[in-house]
């Protein structure tokens, strides 16, 4: 019983575990399967390779291309380089996209100082290379390379962790966040500094976006929002303290051609963009040199064009305008262009310059992609346009542009043409320009920023080639126009009268020395091998103009001004005749003005004009004090005997003194007091306050002519200015007379304020060379009123380099070439300046007349106030 009992439950057990087996067999699932599934799960993503794993563990926005590709994953930028991009000559470069505040920087701006860069897989990381393209080694001059590794070797800048393989492709992927995402010196994006102040900025890591990841065939976009924290300082405290500013990066990087362009050396004839480089010679020694920046032009049949033919470009210049411009101003803008054409027609190319709009239905169109250069709208309050360009930092060859265009450009226009042209032009007497006058006036300032991108700087001296009065003749003017290159700041003819009818008032298409700047930076020369060929060629056009003033160049003046005949906004070559013509003609507008700028255009508007007469009037009388002491700057070779440098005749120097003394007196009277009345800050006297400036103008130019007078000793003496200032302001009180008026009263105060400044610490004589006198201050109110953008911020790179000649090769010496910008020397004037010592004899000789004229005064007020002056003087000379 019990024997069958055991039998039973066995037999019970052996049935359940067949039951289950045949379960098994017939389903195909049970537990111990899904501990398989598992293990093959495993399996597979152990097969993962590492490349697949960086890119799939996080959501990752990707973008790919053939030169390189981006992955934003996590907060990072992650970089995939394939092999055909290592160790290729590459530059980054930053654009401002957008800025919460104007102020702290300017929106389309490029960095002009661009990083040549190289990344290199070594050991376990990528390194970016900073390239060192100092030494240029001309082509077929293998015997370089060595003293190119040694002593011109590249810069690891920054190392990266490989974080991944593609085996499929080789790429290498790495993070490249901690350079592009992080605040570097090498690409400022805050401006350093603000008017006077310094700005120290933060950069906020944590808030920083990136906005969009571009990828295209041969360059890559990276762009972001950045958020800094930024505070102003200065002598007068911190006006701003933890300042939030958001500005909008670019990050370009952009692949450089493998071919180089046949660079070409410098002359200082010749106002170029440069770069400088040490230049292997045939011998192995070095030298220094520059080369200038400009477009590699080719024609599309080299035999044709030897032959004097027309023929197109291999690759022409193309703009392509953005679509939100107004249609005015894109009718202009393609005009403006345009104008160059006739210029490049004239050294055998046709077509050079194109430009097309933004194509509408064109996926392969993006204003991103460096290839294209573009014509920027703005919607900014910026009254300004610029044209800044990128380099092949190796030759010098332009590789994109841009212009950028503020949207109240218009508002520059509107001002410019009114108080230079209005006594003379009907169209321009109202508060806003017509159709036809923005349209020339766009078109001239395109063509000036599309001279900037061809490379060409400003050339301040070209209005000083057209005589003054030339400018009143019709015939002249028709022909030249107001200058001789556009590229001067030379707007419009303010020298013509309301008479000189059939007077032109614009720029030139383009002016003589243009089309001289286009043949020397463009013209190509047949059986050329080399810069060293170009050259001799070009040394010859250069000479061949040399002493002629319209193919004159002249340096902009950026510290100190030396040169009369290279400053902004003058006309001719008789500053004194020029400014008068002015002056005239800002009196009959000024005299029109509640006439043409009627009530209905309200207050804001006609002040506004008013503030720029006034500004006008300011920039004819500085243009005369520049005179006084002034020294024509000459780019001349030694070979052809010319002079470096003259300075202006002596009765030149005279005439503009007592040009400066007689508006000294007269400069309060320009003021309309009836419009003032209406005008909101009229109680300010406006022009009565800046008179105190005119006023200094005239008396504070003794130690300016201590440089001019040790350059030449027949000219204006400080001691024989400080006698015509001394007789002139107290000529009256000399002769005995008490007839004095409130301008007389006014510049015998000033000039004992000026005395002391020199009396008071004749210890240390002033160097002229940093002698930037400033002009005694006016009222705030005034001050912030004129405010103004008077320079257009462009991209002006400076090296200052002495003006010395060296060669290139023992048979050929290029006087002026790969000389840089052709600055002068410092100059130096301490051991010559003798002003203090003069101030000391003329403040014992004024206290002299005052103690022999005060007792026999018998108007009160007047001797009040001599007694006011010999007090001082006492105080001073104590």
């Amino acid at each position: 019983m019990k024997y069958s009992l055991i039998a039973n439950q066995l037999m019970r057990r052996i049935l359940l575990l067949l039951l289950l087996f045949s379960l098994v067999a017939t389903s195909g699932a049970a537990f111990p399967f899904s501990k398989r599934k598992k293990k093959a799960q495993s399996t597979q993503t152990e097969k993962k390779s590492a490349y697949e794993r960086a890119l799939t563990e996080q959501l990752t926005e990707s973008v790919r291309g053939s030169f390189v590709s981006f992955h934003k994953t996590d907060g990072r930028i992650l970089m995939e380089l394939p092999k055909q991009s290592l160790g290729r000559d590459m530059i980054i470069g930053v654009t401002i996209s957008s800025v919460s505040n104007p102020k702290m920087g300017d929106l389309g701006f490029k960095n002009s100082n661009l990083v040549h860069v190289r990344f290199i897989e070594k050991d376990s990381s990528v390194v970016m290379q900073v390239v060192n393209t100092d030494l240029f080694v001309p082509k077929n001059q293998p015997s370089a390379t060595l003293a190119a590794r040694l002593n011109y070797d590249n810069l690891d800048f920054f190392s990266f962790p490989i974080k991944a393989h593609n085996d499929s492709t080789g790429a290498v992927l790495f993070d490249a966040s901690s350079f592009i995402l992080k605040e570097n010196r090498f690409f400022p994006v805050i401006a350093k500094n603000v008017g006077s102040y310094t700005v120290n900025s933060s950069l906020k890591d944590n808030l920083t976006r990136v906005t969009k990841l571009k990828v295209f065939d041969e360059n890559a976009c990276v762009g972001m929002d950045r958020h800094y924290i930024i505070s102003l300082s200065g002598k007068k405290g911190s006006p701003i303290t933890n300042y939030p500013v958001t500005i909008g990066v670019n990050f370009t990087l952009a692949l450089l051609p493998n071919d180089l362009m046949t660079p070409r050396l410098s002359d200082t004839r010749v106002g170029m963009f440069l770069m400088n480089k040490d230049v292997l010679k045939k011998d192995g020694s070095i030298d220094k040199a520059t080369f200038v920046k400009r477009w590699r032009l080719v024609p599309k049949d080299t035999a044709a064009y030897f032959a004097g033919e027309l023929c197109e470009p291999t690759k022409p210049i193309v703009y392509y305008v953005e679509n939100t411009f107004p249609p005015l101003w894109k009718r202009a803008i393609k005009a403006g262009v345009l104008w160059w054409n006739k210029a490049f027609e004239r050294i055998g190319f046709k077509n050079v310059m194109q430009v097309a709009d933004f194509p509408a239905n064109d996926p392969n169109f993006d204003p991103d992609n460096f290839k294209y250069s573009c014509i920027r709208y703005l919607p900014t309050d910026v009254e300004n346009a610029m044209g800044p360009s990128w380099t092949d930092p190796r030759t010098g060859e332009v590789i994109n542009a841009t212009v950028l265009v503020y949207n109240d450009v218009v508002n520059t226009i509107n001002n410019w043409r009114f108080v230079q042209t209005a006594q003379i032009d009907p169209r321009a007497r109202g508060a806003q320009m017509p159709d036809s006058i923005i349209e020339e006036t766009l078109e001239y300032i395109i063509a000036h920023e599309i001279g900037h991108t061809l490379g060409f700087m400003h050339n301040m001296a070209a209005s000083a080639a057209l005589p003054t009065d030339s400018l009143r003749s019709p015939a002249f003017t028709q022909k030249y126009g107001t200058t001789a290159s556009i590229m001067d700041y030379a707007r419009f003819n303010y020298v013509a009268q309301p008479t000189d009818h059939g007077v032109k008032l614009t720029p030139p298409r383009l002016g003589v020395y243009d089309y001289y700047a286009i043949e020397w930076a463009y013209k190509l020369f047949p059986g050329s091998k080399g810069f060293e060929d170009d050259a001799k060629q070009l040394r010859l056009l250069a000479d061949k103009h040399e002493g002629d003033p319209f193919y004159r160049y002249g340096l902009q003046q950026t510290g100190t001004k030396y040169d009369p005949s290279a400053i902004e906004e003058d006309l001719g070559d008789d500053p004194v005749k020029s400014s008068t013509y002015g002056m005239d003609n800002l009196r009959m507008i000024l005299k029109n003005l509640d006439h043409w700028i009627g009530d209905e255009d309200g207050d804001n508007r006609k002040a506004e004009l008013y503030n720029e007469v006034l500004s006008q009037a300011m920039h004819y009388v500085r243009n005369v004090s520049v005179n006084v002491p002034g020294i024509y700057l000459y780019q001349t070779s030694e070979k052809s005997g010319l002079p470096r440098y003259k300075v202006v005749p002596k009765t030149k120097q005279k005439e503009s003194v007592q040009w400066l003394l007689k508006q000294a007196r007269t400069f309060a009277t320009l003021g309309n007091d009836t419009i003032e009345k209406k005008l909101p800050f009229g109680a300010n006297k406006p022009f009565k306050i800046l008179a105190r400036d005119v006023q200094s103008l005239a008396m504070m130019a003794t130690s300016k002519l201590a440089i001019s007078y040790y350059l030449d000793s027949t000219s204006y003496s400080p001691i024989e200015y400080m006698e015509d200032v001394y007789q002139d302001v107290f000529g009256k009180t000399i002769a005995g007379k008490e007839n004095l008026s409130v301008a007389d009263l006014s510049m015998q105060r000033l000039y004992v304020d000026l005395l002391q400044e020199g009396v008071s610490d004749m210890k240390q004589a002033p160097n002229v060379h940093n002698l930037q006198m400033p002009l005694t201050s006016v009222n705030s109110v005034i001050t912030n009123m004129l405010r103004r953008n008077e320079a257009e911020k462009e991209h002006t790179e400076c090296c200052y380099l002495a003006d010395r000649q060296r060669s290139l090769d023992d048979d050929t010496h290029f006087l002026n070439f790969g000389n840089g910008y052709g600055e002068p020397e410092p100059l130096w004037g301490t051991t010559v300046n003798r002003t203090s010592e003069f101030q000391l004899e003329y403040a014992q000789k004024l206290l002299s007349l005052l103690e022999t004229t005060i007792p026999r005064v018998s108007s009160p007020d007047l001797k009040a106030h001599y007694m006011l002056l010999e007090k001082r003087l006492k105080k001073y000379l104590k």
